[in-house]
This record gives C-alpha cells, sequence and structure tokens, in this order.
C-alpha cells in the first residue's frame, strides 16, 4: 500500500497516511479539521533501459575499463596470471 504525505492549510499539520490506490484522498486535517492537501515528493531515482544493472547507465569504455579491473581483481585471475609469468621466465 503506497503512503500518502498530507499538509494542513490552516495549522501546517502533516501527516502520513497508507491508503489504497483506489481510495479517495483525505480532505479534513486529524487536529483542526482544516482543509489538507497531498505533498508531492520528488523521485530519487531514475529507472530506465533494459533492465536494473549499472552497467546501463554507462557508456562502453567505462564498462569495458571497469571489467578489467575485476579481472584483475579477482584471485582467479591472478594466479592465471602468476602461472604464465613464471612459464615465460622458465623458458
Amino acid at each position: 500500500m503506497p503512503t500518502y504525505h498530507y499538509a494542513c492549510e490552516n495549522c501546517h499539520h502533516e501527516f502520513e497516511l497508507d491508503q489504497k490506490i483506489s481510495d479517495p484522498p483525505r480532505k479534513r486535517c486529524p487536529r483542526c479539521r482544516g482543509k489538507v492537501y497531498r505533498v508531492i515528493h520528488p523521485v530519487g531515482h531514475i529507472l530506465k533501459g533494459s533492465g536494473f544493472y549499472k552497467t546501463d547507465y554507462r557508456d562502453e569504455d567505462f564498462n569495458k575499463k571497469e571489467l578489467a579491473e575485476k579481472e584483475i581483481s579477482s584471485p582467479a585471475m591472478a594466479e592465471k596470471k602468476k602461472k604464465k609469468k613464471s612459464k615465460k621466465s622458465e623458458s
């Protein structure tokens, strides 16, 4: 159920209500019975793209660099690089 934020025009009392979307909006303040209005808050995030991955918002160059950094920092990749270096030095 969504939470709606209301404010009173008379006493400036602010309160929140959990209401169904189909419920009518509140009209009166619980304190002074004055007229209330819904307070609209801006949304803090943007959802766009094909999914909800952080790679959806960045350019391809950044994604390649990030992927390379992950490969270098993973223990399995570090082990493979050590093996390759030791084989080169043996030859």
